[in-house]
């Protein structure tokens, strides 16, 4: 029995498991399979009140490097079944992606499993993203180099001087760099209070 909650190594099943669900995948999913190839997955925690029997994982540093995609919204990996020696049935088993990471996975309705890597049910796979709304509309207006830069959740909306600007990176102090509606950049300050476009 893998009682999921007593350790802190990633196991080999787990990481067999994620390649098998992966290799079900779309080709444009490989980068997934390829940074569990790569050992990415380090160690395992336990904690989030947010999703039952979530396990987390902690990175390689110099490989999630390789695959971090800080625009990336990330999504949750649905609809997949992983057969339970322990209760002899097919169990949900959901993947957390963000930032192009795999950053964990949970069996919502199973503490305690014994999870079988080879009887895996993918026909009902399908991937539910996570979106930020403000940023799907300027994204157009990033410059490529500076799309990698930016996470969607650091997009929001600040009004100064009776005009908005997008905030998109936050500097030091409180001071950010913004953009307004039309795509130009500005670093903006509080001490002293400056609006200055930048290149």
């Amino acid at each position: 029995m893998f009682n999921l909650f007593k350790r802190s190594k990633v196991e080999e099943w787990e990481k067999q498991v994620l390649i098998n669900i992966f290799c079900a995948m779309p080709p444009e999913f490989n980068y997934l399979k390829e940074q569990i190839q790569d050992g990415l997955l380090k160690r395992v925690s336990f904690g989030s009140t947010v999703r039952p029997n979530f396990v987390g994982f902690s990175y390689d540093g110099s490989v999630s490097k390789k695959y971090e995609r800080k625009s990336d919204t990330g999504f949750v990996i649905k609809g997949v079944k992983v057969f339970d020696n322990l209760s002899q049935s097919y169990i949900d088993f959901e993947i957390i992606v963000y930032y192009g990471l795999v950053i964990g996975y949970s069996t919502p309705n199973n503490k305690n499993v014994k999870l079988d890597i080879h009887r895996i049910d993918t026909s009902k796979l399908r991937v539910q993203y996570n979106t930020n709304q403000l940023y799907e509309k300027i994204k157009p207006l990033l410059r490529s180099d500076y799309l990698r830069k930016v996470s969607p959740d650091n997009v929001y909306e600040v009004e100064l001087d009776g005009k908005m600007y997008y905030h998109l990176q936050d500097l030091e102090d409180g001071d950010f760099i913004g953009m307004d509606e039309s795509g130009k950049y500005y670093e903006i300050t509080h001490d002293p209070y400056e609006i200055k476009e930048i290149s």
